[in-house]
């Protein structure tokens, strides 16, 4: 420390100097002051926490949906705030990657959501989810009760046929391979007597399908009804 001293450094030498802007000089009598008699038109608007408190209570219900059943309370009360109210229907928390465990859940909430999207743009989206998961009872149920409802594109209902075919040759364990099958086949037959698909676009699926699966019951009965309905094509 003695020899620093000793230097005789000038602190002045190692000021920085910042660049600050110069301030603009206010005059004072062009200052304004907030008035009471300028704020009497301020309105409060009073649904604004009855609307967070709605949302709020949907989400929760939302997210539980996701792990168990809901109530039939908490389902009215879903079906009652979203009824007319595009704001809670947009932020309610419905999003294509809950919706698989949803329908495991909840198959009749995704209903009510889709059915309430059936003109959103995003409604497609909400379809090719159930081409891309697992082929259950649920999902199998779901798309029946959709298409009764809204009348879906025949060819998704199609195409969602074949992924079904696709996925139970594809089902390693006998058991569950043999549960799905009955369901599918149950399902393509429910399609073909409401013409809710185009056979002939999956002839040759359907026919190489009962083959496959002849010792099921249910799929010798769909054999017959691709028979008679293949007939009366010709």
């Amino acid at each position: 420390m003695d020899k620093i001293k000793m230097l005789n450094l000038d602190s002045d030498q190692f000021s920085i100097d910042h660049l600050r802007p110069i301030p603009n000089l206010v005059n004072a009598n062009t200052l304004y002051w907030n008035e009471i008699s300028m704020l009497n038109n301020i309105q409060w608007n009073y649904t604004l926490q009855i609307n967070s408190d709605k949302l709020s209570q949907v989400k929760e219900i939302v997210q539980k949906a996701c792990c168990t059943q809901v109530s039939d309370q908490e389902y009215k009360l879903i079906q009652d705030f979203l009824e007319n109210d595009e704001y809670l229907l947009k932020n309610c928390g419905f999003t294509t990657q809950k919706l698989p465990d949803l329908i495991e859940n909840n198959a009749n909430l995704v209903l009510f959501f889709l059915m309430k999207n059936v003109k959103s743009s995003d409604f497609q989206d909400y379809l090719d989810v159930f081409i891309n998961i697992d082929v259950t009872p649920a999902t199998i149920e779901l798309i029946a009760m959709i298409n009764y409802s809204m009348k879906i594109p025949p060819d998704f209902v199609t195409y969602y046929v074949y992924y079904c075919i696709q996925y139970c040759n594809n089902i390693k364990e006998k058991q569950t391979q043999t549960k799905i099958v009955k369901y599918v086949s149950i399902f393509i037959r429910h399609f073909l007597k409401t013409k809710a698909i185009v056979t002939k676009d999956l002839l040759t699926e359907l026919q190489a399908f009962c083959i496959e699966f002849t010792r099921v019951n249910e799929v010798s009965q769909l054999f017959k009804s691709v028979k008679a309905f293949n007939e009366l094509g010709a």
